[in-house]
């Protein structure tokens, strides 16, 4: 018994009641995107279309994302096609270079001395001269180098984080402070107290000069012995 072959339905492809063809829907997205960019919001919009303001929403998120998306691959495009034309002329330049440090050679002619018979003679000479190059095309290619780095970004300026010249305790809670400063003194541990026989015991003597003042024992003046003996 044979069966025929049933019908599969067709698969929904977005849109209003999920089975609209892709061309209407990018249709509508275009209309929707000119209407935002007249100004109109997004409820005015969805009036317009007879979408709900949902729809327009979801709408404007895929054209801006697709836009974006084709940006993005312009400006990768166009840099590339910059990066071959800058290595080109960098090429050409060293070429340049090159080329104008060849030797010269050229041709002159001079009259020698008359000889007996009185006549003079054409001399044909060649002359090769040594070239030192010109600067002028090292000065393109360098040009030319600066430009590619200025296109591929690799002279933007490096980010400095400020935080890590920062101290560390800044942004500390004074609990947290209060925590910090217990761990240290637990690693420290605790001090040898102070006992009274170290408090009384003598200060060892320091051996040398000091600086203490000398005293003298006072003596008796000769002129009083004298009166005294005098007395007698």
């Amino acid at each position: 018994m044979s069966t025929a072959p049933t019908r599969r339905g067709r698969r929904g492809r977005g849109g209003q009641r999920g089975h609209e063809p892709r061309p209407r829907i990018r249709t509508r997205e275009l209309r929707a995107m000119e209407l935002a960019i007249q100004g109109w919001s997004q409820p005015q919009i969805a009036t317009e279309l007879g979408v709900s303001q949902a729809a327009v929403s979801k709408m404007l998120r895929r054209a801006d994302e697709r836009v974006l998306r084709d940006l993005v691959g312009a400006v990768e495009r166009h840099k590339a096609r910059h990066t071959v034309r800058l290595e080109h002329l960098y090429a050409e330049a060293i070429r340049a270079w090159e080329r104008s440090k060849a030797d010269t050679t050229r041709r002159r002619q001079r009259k020698s001395q008359p000889g007996a018979g009185g006549a003079a003679n054409t001399v044909a000479e060649i002359v090769v001269e040594d070239q030192h190059g010109d600067p002028r095309y090292l000065e393109q290619g360098r040009k030319a180098l600066l430009d590619l780095r200025k296109l591929w970004g690799l002279d933007a300026p490096q980010k400095v984080d400020l935080r890590a010249t920062r101290d560390p305790y800044d942004d500390m809670s004074e609990e947290a402070l209060r925590e910090e400063i217990a761990r240290h003194a637990r690693l420290i541990g605790p001090a040898a107290p102070l006992t009274s026989d170290a408090a009384t015991t003598d200060p060892v003597p320091i051996e040398g000069p000091t600086d203490a003042p000398v005293t003298s024992t006072p003596v008796s003046s000769p002129e009083k012995d004298t009166d005294h003996a005098n007395d007698h």
